[in-house]
């Protein structure tokens, strides 16, 4: 392993130990104005000779023609650090400088940006390097500038090589039209006839770590870089210059670097971005990443120039081919047509990133997202909705590593099934209603030539059903007022009816709630103002609803506490109210419950996740899971599934009852049958919504 000694200088300084003359002084930026501090485009001179290695303070230019209103206002002072280090093929330098903002504005995020410079005084080979020159004396090949590479700052432990976190301030940019990168070009060159930045720098913190440099404050930055050594002394490369620029960011960014793709750079890179509240984690997709060591929340930087123009680079830190999926959900939510958001990953090296996607324009309306829930804008008649989704990482928009992918998705206002006390309804595909168990009010006798139905609800003793025009019909028994629709109520996209109580629910499209029938709890009270609902659920003696936002709303009977929504619940995407207790599903798969639990109705199994829908009887509940297969806990009658069961696309519970559309639309009933309930007439299929 050589030894190597490097001074690094700004601009015109050099050390005796050469004769290698400097290049010629950069050209210097216009006058800042107050709103745009001159931060200055400056040379970072790396210079070895072949028995040591020390750093020489940097001096700022002062030429007699430069007046004071002319010289940039953040000023480097002298080096406090410096190390080089030998390892797999490649020296690691790097250098530690003070920085004191003499600026009249504080600074965020001051980074030392890579700079190409155009025209006659171009860097070399398109990259940031200039000055290159050999041990051998002569000026060294300028394919090997596009090899010197940005990094974290390294050190040498043994015979493995480990980041100095205390030091470690690599950053990459989004490299986009219009995105990160050019803001920061704005305060350099904003016609970019002069520099162009490349998306990589290294940025400044105080001693306790902040990113913001006070007026007249100090804070710290360290440049570091891997050389390639070559195969003689006379080859590798002996001194060169960085051209950067300081800019300030409004983005605060953390860098997974190349150097620290295990369990340990993980956690640093982790511990780096929490003492930042609000920092974005950037992992570079290097060849060395696996599922396991991806920084917790971090986006996927597949692609960092670091020699040529945005649209043909011809030097990258990273280049990986990666492959985007779109995974839309695998099943419509009953509940009000909301379901939530698909998943969009980028794949490379066998690693997957959660990313940003886009919902294109729905066939026949437009949709709209809230929270953790995807919503359809309904249009009348009530009817099945599709359109396409997709996703892209912004921080690779600009790189052929990540491909626009897509993936078509569906919602449906459809609402196949419904559980009463002792009866059972199925929307039938042709938009009849098919209705079997318990008519001692008529609640299965279904009225001549009701057509264009999209959903269906059964209460204890009444039946419920939505039209495609928004309008809803109701049959069976009346003692509460439960099938006394409101006059003229329409615009209706959902409904819900309490399957062991005496009152109906509906949601309308502009969010609110209405509500008629049996109210001796305050069940069909719905508190003032509520709106943004985009689903709702009727229980014994209270009523349930979720809104756009993840929250839930509850209002009734609270004996025992199935009102009492859990603090801080948020990114909830459905609700089921039972007699005494109310279920909620969580955007992760999860389901919580609360309020009574005779029957452990309350208990959710230890470990349920992969949930897609979920429905509450009097003492049970269940849960649909996104393979198809149906879990049941509580009262042992009608959560015990049979055994086998798997296929479903749809679950409601009645009182002591529970009954499941298969995916070819076949219907299956289990639990209690005193009324035939569970016996379903043969050749009844149900819609898959």
């Amino acid at each position: 392993m050589r030894s190597l000694c490097a001074a690094l200088l700004l601009t015109a300084l050099l050390t005796a130990c050469s004769s290698t003359p400097p290049s010629p002084d950069l050209p210097l930026a216009t006058t800042p104005t107050q709103a745009a501090p001159k931060l200055g485009v400056i040379e970072i001179e790396f210079r070895a000779t072949s028995s040591q290695f020390q750093a020489t303070a940097p001096r700022l230019l002062t030429p007699q023609a430069l007046t004071d209103t002319d010289r940039p206002c953040v000023v480097l002072g002298s080096s406090l650090l410096q190390s080089t280090v030998d390892f797999g093929g490649k020296r690691y330098m790097q250098a530690t400088f003070p920085v004191t903002n003499n600026c009249t504005t504080s600074l965020q995020n001051l980074t030392y940006v890579a700079v190409r410079r155009l025209g006659s005084n171009a860097t070399l080979g398109d990259s940031a390097i200039t000055a290159m020159n050999t041990f051998g004396g002569t000026a060294a090949a300028v394919s090997l500038a596009t090899q010197i590479l940005p990094t974290q700052p390294m050190y040498g432990s043994r015979t493995t090589l480990k980041v100095d976190q205390t030091t470690a301030g690599l950053q990459v940019f989004d490299d986009a039209a219009g995105g990160e990168l050019d803001a920061l070009q704005a305060q350099v060159d904003a016609s970019g006839t002069t520099y162009d930045l490349l998306p990589y720098g290294f940025v400044t913190t105080t001693t306790s770590g902040s990113r913001v440099i006070p007026v007249g404050g100090t804070g710290e930055v360290t440049f570091a870089l891997s050389v390639p050594i070559q195969a003689t002394a006379n080859e590798d490369v002996f001194s060169f210059r960085l051209l950067v620029s300081a800019a300030s960011n409004i983005v605060t960014s953390v860098t997974q670097g190349l150097e620290e793709q295990d369990a340990a750079g993980k956690a640093a890179v982790e511990l780096r971005a929490a003492a930042l509240p609000g920092a974005e984690v950037r992992t570079l997709l290097g060849p060395a990443l696996t599922p396991a060591t991806i920084a917790t929340g971090s986006r996927p930087v597949c692609r960092v120039r670091t020699a040529g123009p945005r649209s043909a680079p011809t030097g990258t830190l990273v280049n990986t081919q990666s492959t985007l999926t779109v995974i839309a959900p695998t099943l419509p939510s009953i509940l009000g047509g909301t379901q939530s958001q698909p998943s969009v990953t980028l794949a490379a090296n066998g690693s997957q990133f959660s990313i940003p996607y886009a919902l294109q324009t729905l066939t026949p309306a437009t949709l709209t997202v809230t929270n953790n829930l995807v919503h359809p804008v309904a249009s009348f008649p009530l009817q099945r909705q599709t359109a396409t989704v997709q996703g892209q990482s912004t921080l690779a928009a600009s790189s052929s590593c990540a491909q626009t992918a897509s993936v078509s998705m569906r919602t449906s206002p459809f609402i196949p099934l419904g559980g009463g006390e002792t009866h059972t309804l199925a929307l039938k595909s042709d938009g009849t209603v098919a209705a079997w168990g318990g008519n001692a009010s008529g609640q299965t006798t279904v009225p001549a030539g009701l057509s264009s139905v999209v959903g269906v609800a059964a209460g204890a003793q009444h039946s419920v059903a939505l039209k495609s025009d928004g309008t809803v019909a109701a049959w069976g028994s009346n003692s509460n007022g439960q099938t006394a629709v409101p006059a003229g109520l329409n615009g209706v996209i959902a409904l819900a009816a309490g399957h062991i109580s005496y009152h109906t629910v509906a949601l309308k499209l502009d969010g609110t709630v209405v509500a008629w029938g049996s109210n001796g709890s305050g069940q069909t009270t719905v508190p003032a103002g509520l709106s943004g609902v985009v689903a709702v659920s009727a229980g014994w003696l209270h009523t349930v609803a979720l809104k756009s936002d993840g929250t839930v709303a509850a209002w009734g009977n609270n004996n025992d506490r199935q009102l009492n929504v859990p603090a801080g619940m948020s990114g909830v995407m459905a609700v089921a109210a039972g007699a005494y207790h109310t279920l909620a599903l969580k955007s992760d798969g999860t389901v919580t419950a609360w309020g009574g639990n005779q029957f452990f109705e309350s208990t959710v199994p230890a470990g349920l996740s992969g949930v897609v829908a979920i429905s509450a009887g009097r003492y049970h509940s269940v849960a649909l899971k996104s393979d198809g297969t149906v879990v049941g806990w509580g009262y042992s009658v009608p959560s015990t599934v049979p055994a086998g069961l798997s296929g479903v696309v749809a679950i409601a519970a009645g009182m002591y009852h529970n009954v499941a559309l298969k995916s070819d639309g076949s219907v299956v009933a289990w639990g209690q049958n005193t009324d035939g309930q569970t016996a379903v007439p043969t050749g009844v299929r149900a819609i898959v919504p």
